[in-house]
C-alpha cells in the first residue's frame, strides 16, 4: 500500500475518533471542553524562522548582489480540538515566494514558487509536538526570468507530507525540531522521495521592554540534490505584535543547493537582511 494511502488513512481516522473521545469526556464531566475552537490564537508547532521556504510574508536584500527575495502570504490556524487527552490543530497556509533583480529604472522578477500547506500539529506531552499532513511546492521561471536568463524553464512540482518532531527547551527559551519530508509526487525527478530536515532555535534574549534577541539555525538535506545539505543561519530582533504575530529584523546567511524549484541542483549562498510577519 504507498505511504500517502497509509498516511491518509491514519490522520482520518484520528479525525473519526475525535468526535467519540469529545462524547466520553462531556459524558463524564458534563462539559463540553473538548469542542472544536475556531481560529487558535497560540500554536502548538513553533515557527521555523530560518526556513526558506516557511508560510510568512516577508522582503529580504541579498547583501552581496542586486537579487531581492519576497515573500507574501502565512499560516492560519483554522481549528483546535483534543483527541483524549491530546490538544490538536489543523490548519491552513499558501505562500508565494519570488526572486527579483533590481536593475537600472526596473525590477526584473526572476522566479515564482507557489506552497499550499494543510499542517495537522499534535501536542504529544509539555514540550513535544508532532506535525504532519499534506504539502504541495510548484516552482517556476517567470517571463523576465526568461528573458534576462536565456533559460527554457522544468517542470518542478512536488506533493508531500512531513513528519516533524519539535522540543522546547525552556531553559534556553527555544526549541530544536528534526524528522523527515516524504515527497510522494515529484518531477522532474522520480523516485527520490525522501528529505531530511534539524534545526535549533532558542535566545529571545530581551534587550528592551519591546525587542528580543534570537538565533536560529536549519539544515536540509534532499534526495533530488545528492543528499546536499541547505544550511541557514540567522540571528535577528523580534518584537511580539499581538498574541503570538511577531515582527522580526533579520540577517540570514545561507548556503547550499537552492531552494527555488527551477534551480535545485544549482549551489548558492547568499547573505540576506530583511523583516518577517509572522502571523
Amino acid at each position: 500500500m504507498p505511504v500517502r494511502t497509509i498516511h491518509t488513512i491514519l490522520i482520518l481516522a484520528l479525525f473519526g475518533a475525535a468526535p467519540a473521545s469529545a462524547a466520553a469526556e462531556a459524558d463524564s464531566t458534563g462539559k463540553s471542553s473538548s469542542a472544536f475552537h475556531w481560529f487558535p490564537n497560540a500554536p502548538l508547532f513553533p515557527h521555523l524562522d530560518a526556513d526558506g521556504t516557511a508560510q510568512q510574508l516577508s522582503l529580504c536584500k541579498d547583501l552581496d548582489s542586486r537579487s531581492i527575495v519576497g515573500s507574501i502570504g502565512g499560516l492560519q490556524r483554522m481549528i483546535e480540538t483534543r483527541i483524549g487527552e491530546l490538544p490538536v490543530q489543523v490548519g491552513i497556509g499558501a505562500t508565494v515566494y519570488g526572486s527579483f533583480v533590481r536593475m537600472p529604472h526596473v525590477l526584473d522578477v526572476v522566479t515564482a514558487d507557489f506552497f499550499v500547506d494543510f499542517p495537522l500539529d499534535i501536542k504529544l506531552s509539555d514540550c513535544l509536538t508532532f506535525r504532519t499532513g499534506w504539502g504541495h511546492h510548484s516552482g517556476h521561471l517567470v517571463d523576465d526570468g526568461i528573458e534576462a536568463l536565456n533559460l527554457h524553464s522544468i517542470n518542478y512540482a512536488k506533493d508531500y507530507s512531513p513528519f516533524l518532531l519539535a522540543y522546547s527547551i525552556p531553559p534556553l527559551a527555544g526549541f530544536v525540531y528534526g524528522g523527515v519530508r516524504f515527497d510522494y509526487y515529484t518531477i522532474p525527478e522520480v523516485g527520490k522521495h525522501w528529505n531530511l530536515r534539524f534545526g535549533i532555535e532558542g535566545g529571545r534574549i530581551a534587550l528592551t521592554d519591546d525587542l528580543m534577541l534570537y538565533g536560529a539555525l536549519d539544515l536540509k538535506c534532499r534526495q533530488e540534490t545528492g543528499w546536499g545539505t541547505t544550511e541557514s543561519y540567522q540571528i535577528g530582533l523580534r518584537t511580539v505584535v499581538f498574541g503570538a504575530r511577531e515582527i522580526r529584523f533579520a540577517y540570514t546567511y545561507r548556503t547550499g543547493p537552492d531552494e527555488r524549484g527551477q534551480f535545485y541542483l544549482q549551489s548558492h549562498t547568499s547573505s540576506l537582511f530583511g523583516i518577517f510577519l509572522d502571523f
